[in-house]
């Protein structure tokens, strides 16, 4: 469900109608979807996910590729790691080489972390 989009006077009533209207849409409507896959019919935000092993060496570059769209319908560059977690302890952070509209570099605190990341 999407918003009416109109112009409102900010009297009482429309800004109460205007924030029942946003708690109709999304309440319990936001969702990064229900699996690893970019795919999931109930995804229905503006994110990427990946998975994967990071190198044997602790903190070394390694690249995912994403198609991550704008809502635009355009590639865009992730702004940041939105969640992760590993098998081992390990923290994904940005790498030495900067983002673009198709790969990020990251690297792990520790080696052959097996991760799941996801990226907005």
């Amino acid at each position: 469900m999407r918003p009416q989009r109109s112009v409102l006077t900010p009297t009482p009533e429309n800004m109460r109608r205007m924030a029942e209207t946003n708690a109709r849409v999304l309440g319990g409507n936001v969702s990064f979807g229900s699996d690893m896959s970019n795919s999931a019919t109930d995804r229905n935000m503006s994110a990427w996910k990946a998975s994967g092993t990071s190198p044997a060496a602790p903190n070394t570059d390694f690249t995912i590729t994403h198609a991550l769209t704008g809502p635009n319908g355009l590639p865009r560059i992730p702004i940041t790691i939105v969640g992760q977690d590993t098998n081992n302890g390990g923290l994904l952070y940005r790498g030495s080489v900067a983002w673009t509209k198709t790969t990020v570099t990251l690297r792990s605190t520790t080696g052959s972390a097996v991760f799941n990341v996801i990226l907005a």
